[in-house]
């Protein structure tokens, strides 16, 4: 199912960072400027958070000081790089086309905060660029009421963090194109891979996943994908239309998945002798799944499976309703 997948990740990020290292200018992205590779701000655990609040504008300018609206930065690239614990990022309406990157922002102290404010900011990739926002290494960071659409892997993910919240968020239209297929590297709406204590709440992600889906090797996406996740929570969302599954977990531990409303998705790859699901559990243990809302899925509502052998125990399944779905719970490789 994520054949190579930690092999990929790392192979991702090298490659993310000598590519963006090799094409350096004064923005730190490749010429084509396709991603921005970003080094946070010096700090420790020991630092006062400085609480300040910037502001980034289309209209807004990197050489002025961010702090009100009419002073704000014009990129997303520019702030990232002085944010410090405590502070919060206020995103005004409008198109933003970056792709940002970003290595051991945040600590436990206080968290940052990227906030949009009002309805229509969004990050586009313009269905050429990766990533709309990767954080890798990340601690205490919250992004909130914030649309990422046209990326050709991922809309937003993050690697080996912890105490992340996604909140309020519009993802779509996202790994349909993905540059990775070689090493089974599929596309995503959200990606949470080997992080702790994560929140995802409250988003709508849809028309995520190859598009058209490649059958040659059957490669589907999902719309919310964890693997190897410790103490998380995925509830109240909506997860629909997707070329590949409404919702993953993967080889995790201590994982509520409730509430959620997931629909409308492709899941059929039955030509490659398996199935995606509305929300598939692999592995991993003290699981739950409990409220949700499967419904006119092409495939099963709700899968569970032990793909690796690896005893798995402690999954809940309680007061879900599942109508109109290829199936309605599929199980396999039990016993």
């Amino acid at each position: 199912m994520k054949l190579l997948r930690n092999c990929v990740l790392f192979l991702f990020i090298v490659l993310f960072v000598v590519s963006c290292d090799q094409n350096n200018n004064d923005q730190n992205s490749n010429e084509s400027g396709d991603y921005d590779y970003i080094e946070a701000a010096d700090y420790n655990e020991d630092d006062t958070p400085p609480e300040n609040v910037y502001y980034v504008s289309n209209n807004g300018d990197n050489n002025a000081d961010g702090v009100t609206k009419d002073t704000a930065f014009e990129t997303i690239h520019r702030v990232v790089k002085i944010a410090r614990p405590g502070d919060t990022i206020l995103i005004l309406p409008g198109t933003y086309t970056e792709s940002i990157m970003v290595e051991s922002l945040g600590n436990s102290s206080a968290p940052i905060i990227f906030r949009g404010e009002g309805d229509g900011v969004v990050f586009d990739g313009e269905r050429e660029k990766m990533i709309g926002f990767w954080c890798e290494e990340c601690t205490n960071i919250v992004f909130e009421n914030l649309t990422f659409r046209n990326y050709t892997d991922v809309g937003i993910g993050t690697l080996y963090s912890e105490d992340l919240v996604f909140r309020n968020l519009i993802i779509h239209n996202n790994g349909f194109a993905v540059q990775m297929v070689e090493w089974d590297f599929e596309g995503y709406g959200i990606n949470v891979d080997e992080s702790e204590r994560i929140l995802i709440e409250n988003c709508e992600v849809y028309q995520n996943g190859p598009n058209p889906q490649i059958f040659l090797d059957f490669l589907m996406g999902t719309g919310i994908d964890v693997y190897d996740c410790t103490d998380c929570i995925i509830r109240d969302n909506r997860s629909y239309d997707n070329n590949g599954g409404g919702v993953l977990v993967e080889d995790s531990v201590n994982v509520l998945v409730e509430g959620n409303e997931i629909f409308g998705n492709d899941l059929d790859a039955s030509k490659d002798e398996w199935w995606d699901a509305g929300i598939w559990v692999d592995g991993g243990h003290d699981i739950t799944l409990r409220n949700n809302f499967l419904h006119d899925n092409l495939g099963p509502g709700i899968e569970i499976s032990n793909e690796d052998n690896q005893e798995p125990y402690g999954y809940v399944v309680e007061n879900n309703i599942m109508t109109d779905n290829d199936y309605g719970i599929y199980i396999w490789n039990f016993g």
